[in-house]
């Protein structure tokens, strides 16, 4: 029975010192590495010349008859005056009216060609009925040495798909 006891507390007093090591269980206290980059934590600089939106996203039906819907967001053309470093383009569309946010991260290089085409995949809305149309806003967003910053934004027509 003593050699349970041992064995259990034996883990237990493993588990602990691992804890406390490696984990937030005291806090400012930690063996284990800093994690080498956060977004927004980025190194480079990145400067737009122009931003080119879509005039209009689509909602289309999900397949299958499913109960659902897809939001289909068209590429925005990114025009660079200038690049150093691994900065972050982030392209966001607010529907405000749905409360719906949709962005995607593009994560740039010394090898980025100017014009950028930043994409989105389809999002999905997990609704049971939708309006016809919807005012959206689109908007690009560097991330970089200087901080966050929207660099244009833009009103977009959300609207079902012909």
């Amino acid at each position: 029975m003593d050699a349970e006891r041992s064995t259990i507390a034996g883990v237990g007093i493993v588990i602990l010192l691992t804890a406390v090591a490696f984990g937030p269980l005291v806090a400012g206290i930690s063996l284990s590495e800093p994690p080498t980059s956060q977004v927004g934590d980025e190194q480079g600089d990145v400067q737009i010349e122009s931003v080119t939106f879509p005039a209009e996203a689509t909602i289309e039906s999900a397949s299958y008859g499913a109960a659902n819907y897809h939001v289909i967001v068209p590429a925005a053309s990114v025009r660079i005056q200038s690049l150093s470093g691994s900065p972050i383009l982030a392209y966001e569309l607010t529907i405000a009216s749905l409360g719906v946010q949709l962005s995607t991260l593009h994560f740039l290089d010394d090898g980025t060609s100017s014009p950028y085409e930043l994409t989105m995949e389809p999002a999905t809305l997990d609704r049971e009925s939708l309006d016809e149309e919807y005012t959206g806003e689109a908007a690009v967003v560097a991330i970089d040495s200087s901080g966050r910053r929207t660099v244009a934004n833009q009103t977009v027509t959300v609207r079902w798909a012909q």
